[in-house]
């Protein structure tokens, strides 16, 4: 890379083009608390505490101007902790006993005034944000969320993708983007702990899951035979013009507020179950410190994933209001944003082979009975729903800044369903009884940033205001036993403190931790989330 910037930099001004660029060197390590211990005995999983990240990270950005058009590139390489060599094969390959990851972040070529004036072309790999909110942003739909580190929420993955804006006055444009292949969102590390929640149904059908449930529960307790996931499967849509995505945006300023409206049609980048595969293994398997706790086989199941399609409406506002000026105060600064997502319906295939459950019950090959009157399960609902962030930020004289938001829907929620017309999700189950709560929840986003000399105290709270609640099946009824946010079984939230320190010459220290607080079943405090950690990180700019 250094020599290629050295190349450049005498090149540029040989053939009247500015270079410039930057780069960072950065370290990062993770400390586990505690063990995240999920699954059963006899399919565990989970997390040791420890050491959980070791990485080193060199990044930086070009851009080359001349008068007509920019080329901007950026990348980062980076060195992962742990070794992928699982055989003795693999331990005379450097790059499974040593991974190193590259990534292209950007790559693009800008072209200006390009046929008419006002009218400008982005190509290239490149990332499309133009959402408002602080990191909780439901218009972003363009990129696909980059969420394998919890510590960087908010980053979305870069596409390749074509982009037009065209100037309609001083104050006003119009843009349009175009993706021609979709890309998937990335998730934790920890997210595959997920697959050992066999219980969280995702059929929205009452009876139909309760019923699921009760067969679940039947097999594992009456016929020693428990469900596991062998494999969890995605299927991506291809690269084809159906599929093509694409957004149009208006935006400008009224007043001393800027506001967009925006439209995409596309796909949700998380994705949802459509299908499922089960087969029975026999295989006598006991409690290794338990010999009379046995069961006699496995139910295997196969899930497939996919991702549904949608479109998005989209309104952005943001500005500042001054109702204290007259004393001497900062303006407060808002932003709403707003996204109507109309889904697509999404439904989900029960098969199975032939499934012996002892005392003469046999489950025959082929596609369960849902009794829907030839209608599949339906795991995403064809109704709209709303997500939104609304947040206000202040400064306190020149040492303390806040922030607020009201957060509608995280990145993982999809689907009709929150306060306003209430639909819920299974967060745990058994034969009798559920644990849930809505589809969409409700979070308070808090943060501060705390000027101490040269020192910043970061503090950042995320709280899930939702609620749970208990629904027990009774003979003729369900009864009810809601869990509010601040009670000992609904509350769910996030602290995140950090300290950072600039050392001299672009050298900077940050200490902290992030706490996941909550029962297993809450948003923040499944094990799949990723648990608390502590981390230290140093990072160099130049």
């Amino acid at each position: 890379m250094t020599v290629l910037v050295m190349a450049l930099a005498g090149l540029g001004p040989a053939i009247g083009a500015e270079l410039d660029g930057s780069a960072a060197v950065s370290v990062d390590q993770r400390y586990r608390f505690t063990a995240i211990e999920a699954g059963p005995w006899y399919a565990p999983v989970g997390r040791q505490p420890g050491v959980e990240r070791v990485r080193a990270k060199l990044g930086g950005d070009l851009r080359w101007r001349t008068g007509g058009w920019t080329s901007k590139a950026a990348g980062r390489i980076e060195s992962l902790s742990g070794s992928s060599a699982t055989e003795l094969v693999d331990l005379s390959d450097p790059s499974k006993v040593t991974p190193v990851r590259v990534r292209l972040d950007e790559l693009t070529i800008e072209m200006w005034d390009v046929g008419i004036s006002g009218l400008d072309l982005t190509l290239g790999h490149q990332t499309v944000q133009w959402g408002v909110g602080d990191q909780f942003n439901p218009t972003n739909t363009l990129n696909a969320n980059d969420l394998e580190d919890p510590l960087q929420f908010g980053i979305q993955l870069p596409n390749t993708m074509a982009r037009a804006d065209y100037a309609l006055g001083p104050m006003w444009t119009v843009s349009g983007v175009l993706v021609p292949v979709f890309r998937p969102a990335t998730l934790p590390e920890t997210s595959t702990i997920g697959v050992a929640f066999v219980d969280r149904m995702p059929v929205i059908e009452n009876d139909l899951r309760r019923e699921l449930q009760s067969a679940q529960a039947f097999a594992r307790d009456a016929t020693g035979t428990p469900t596991i996931v062998r494999n969890a499967s995605v299927a991506l849509p291809h690269s084809t013009a159906e599929h093509v995505q694409g957004m149009v945006r208006i935006g400008g300023a009224l007043g001393m507020q800027d506001v967009a409206l925006s439209w995409y049609t596309g796909r949700s980048d998380v994705p949802q179950p459509v299908g499922n595969y089960t087969e029975r293994h026999d295989v006598d398997v006991c409690h290794p410190e338990d010999p009379t706790d046995c069961i006699q086989g496995y139910l295997l199941t196969d899930a497939t994933m996919a991702y549904p399609r949608m479109h998005v409406a989209g309104f952005n506002g943001a500005g500042e209001v001054d109702p204290f000026g007259w004393l001497g105060a900062h303006p407060i600064g808002w932003r709403l944003e707003f996204a109507w997502v109309m889904p697509e319906r999404m439904a989900i295939s029960i098969a199975n082979g032939e499934l012996d459950l002892g005392d003469g019950l046999i489950q025959p090959a082929g596609e369960y009975d849902y009794g829907l009157g030839g209608e599949r399960p339906t795991v995403v609902s064809g109704n709209p729903f709303p997500k939104w962030t609304l947040g206000v930020d202040y400064t306190v004289g020149k040492a303390l800044y806040l922030n607020a938001q009201w957060v509608h829907g995280m990145v993982d929620e999809f689907g009709e369903g929150d306060f306003i017309d209430p639909d819920y999700v299974t967060r745990a189950g058994d034969a009798d009884w559920e644990i849930r709560r809505l589809r969409i929840g409700d979070y308070l986003v808090l943060g501060s940033d705390l000027y101490l000399g040269s020192s910043t105290l970061r503090l950042f709270s995320l709280l899930d205001l939702t609620g749970y609640r208990k629904e027990q099946t009774e003979t003729d009824a369900v009864a009810i036993s809601n869990y509010g946010a601040f009670s000992e079984d609904g509350f769910s939230a996030v602290v995140y403190p950090e300290l950072i320190t600039p050392v001299g010459d672009g050298i900077s220290i940050s200490t902290g931790a992030v706490f996941m607080l909550g029962r297993d079943y809450t948003k923040f405090g499944d094990p799949a989330a990723g648990g608390s950690v502590a981390f230290v990180k140093a990072q160099h700019r130049f």
